[in-house]
């Protein structure tokens, strides 16, 4: 049994000796940038690194996951879902750590979407109203609690919004990772601009496919599509001309 401990010890030295020496980390996903600072999830928790590189802070440690982190607009909260009680619910924390605040105690899954621009509320989407899990809903609530509301569109999986919040261009229905390539069928992913004050939707995207991920920038929107060969890249819009041009070229993985 001592044999075995001081195996065990060793073995666990030398692995603490891997993570310190620096070595590469793999499979970071859901990552939000401000200004020079990255959230994103590793291993099922929260991360903060410099936009410049170098190495990571952990955020989180809780025996739980926490993932889709969104910086508020001003930078001093980070907006998260996390699993700590079998639900998913929405939680923030200071952008530089701290215990997590809870803000939803709804049943069904929720995913952190967005900050409205003012900072006061947080998007997320949520099919807990649905009486079938396909098309969640888009609703907010309050940063410093409130019971949710829903957003004024039928359905909604992600959005961006102007600078003032009087519009907002979301995904209106589909599945914004499915593992098909080149799909056209029922679960593609569209577009859409709602307007708040006119109460009127325009459709953004015209190519049946891939139209994901939404960011709202001036008068210009960035987007993933793979609708020049079917390998996702990084589009840009001009919502005046509607002229799409490619931002990335890639030939050969998404």
């Amino acid at each position: 049994m001592k044999r075995i401990f001081l195996f065990a010890m060793a073995v666990s030295f030398l692995f603490s000796i891997r993570i310190s020496a620096g070595f590469e980390g793999r499979f970071m996903r859901y990552p939000d940038i401000h200004n020079d600072r990255i959230v994103f999830t590793y291993e099922d928790d929260l991360w903060l690194v410099g936009s410049a590189g170098g190495s990571a802070t952990r955020l989180t440690t809780a025996p739980g996951i926490e993932y889709a982190a969104k910086f508020s607009p001003d930078g001093k909260w980070i907006a998260f879902t996390g699993s700590y009680d079998g639900s998913s619910n929405i939680y923030l924390i200071p952008s530089n750590g701290g215990e997590p605040k809870r803000l939803t105690y709804n049943p069904g899954g929720v995913q952190t979407v967005a900050w409205t621009p003012d900072g006061e509320k947080i998007v997320f989407r949520s099919g807990f109203e649905n009486a079938i899990g396909r098309d969640p809903r888009l609703y907010f609530v309050n940063r410093n609690g409130s019971a949710p509301e829903r957003l004024p569109v039928d359905r909604g999986i992600l959005c961006s919004f102007n600078s003032d919040g009087s519009k907002m261009i979301y995904n209106r229905k589909g599945v914004e990772e499915y593992y098909w390539k080149r799909y056209k069928g029922g679960q593609y992913v569209d577009i859409w601009m709602y307007d708040f004050i006119k109460n009127e939707f325009t459709p953004i995207s015209d190519y049946v496919g891939k139209n994901a991920y939404p960011m709202w920038m001036g008068d210009k929107l960035y987007f993933v599509s793979d609708r020049t060969n079917g390998i996702a890249n990084l589009y840009l819009q001009d919502l005046g001309s509607k002229k799409v041009d490619p931002v990335t070229k890639y030939s050969d993985v998404d």
